[in-house]
């Protein structure tokens, strides 16, 4: 891997972890998921039956009107799709830029292309399918550097690892609680006369701030992180969505659409409200592509009031 000034150092433990993500990354694809994808699979499933009773509630709350059996096979299909997602993030320690567009290959409108050229925009994807390889989307806008944001591990090997999964020569992972600062120092001059692309996930499960709004999604009232559309109309920034689809393990089709141009007058939370929807659409078409084993839902609308109230369970 090369090293520069840029990235820090890894110790110890994230130099094993990454020797081992390695060792994987370098096998034929069909190893990859057809073997080691298909043990992990069968741990998850049969083992340790990871967080089954959260994913089972969770997909019986959002679709009310699937039977058990319907749902017991989402399960079963999101399980692979679990297991996919690590088998997809050890091979990012041997991802060539030739790779990268093989196992997502997106399409840009020409309009788009246009709409964001010489311009910082932002990137709202999701955990719908593999969102570690959105970060592949970068690559179409020639002119840009991406910044991915991120939420740092608690266990500090963990956390170089996933900084160095995630590093390139277009992507620098940058952590949430930095990315406006680290933007604003960058506003300017962008990085290495590249403009700026910041990558967002924005359907992380976000904890009520200040005021709330709620939105409708998957049969649920549900808060979203509104930081992509604060900054889109506080500095006039186009901000895009990835819409993926999967077409094989490992290997993923992606369009990209323009939720806001920038310069349109818009209703507050009416940016969010357009994500939120586009992601529904979605998670609908592929419900086990999403991240179910992620406890999404925490917080529901206190029926007299509104208020934010904690999910104990």
């Amino acid at each position: 891997m090369k090293m520069n000034s840029s990235t820090p150092k890894m110790g110890l433990g994230a130099w094993a972890l990454w020797i081992f993500c390695r060792s994987v990354a370098i096998l034929p694809h069909w190893v990859q998921y057809n073997c080691i994808g298909k043990a992990i699979y069968f741990i998850l499933r049969y083992v340790v039956r990871y967080r089954r009773k959260l994913i089972i509630r969770q997909l019986t709350e959002s679709f009310p009107e699937r039977s058990k059996k319907e749902i017991a096979t989402l399960c079963t299909e999101y399980y692979h799709t679990l297991a996919q997602t690590f088998v997809g993030t050890m091979t990012l320690a041997a991802m060539s830029e030739k790779k990268k567009q093989e196992v997502l290959d997106v399409t840009v409108p020409e309009e788009i292309l246009e709409a964001v050229k010489g311009k910082h925009f932002i990137h709202l994807s999701s955990h719908h399918n593999f969102w570690e390889f959105a970060l592949f989307v970068g690559l179409k806008f020639t002119g840009h550097i991406t910044l991915c944001a991120y939420h740092p591990l608690t266990s500090k090997a963990w956390d170089e690892l996933y900084y160095h999964l995630r590093y390139s020569k277009d992507a620098i992972p940058v952590p949430s609680s930095q990315l406006i600062r680290y933007f604003l120092q960058h506003r300017k001059d962008g990085v290495d006369g590249r403009q700026l692309l910041l990558g967002l996930i924005a359907d992380q499960n976000a904890p009520p701030m200040g005021e709330v709004h709620w939105y409708d999604f998957l049969n649920h009232k549900t808060i979203f992180f509104e930081g992509g559309e604060q900054m889109a109309l506080k500095f006039g920034m186009p901000v895009l969505y990835l819409s993926m689809s999967k077409v094989a393990a490992g290997r993923y089709k992606g369009e990209v659409i323009m939720l806001y141009d920038g310069v349109e007058s818009v209703e507050k939370h009416e940016i969010t409200e357009r994500y939120v929807r586009q992601l529904e659409r979605d998670i609908l078409r592929e419900p086990a592509a999403w991240m179910w084993s992620h406890r999404r839902w925490k917080y529901y609308p206190d029926p007299v009031t509104g208020e934010p109230i904690y999910k104990a369970r």
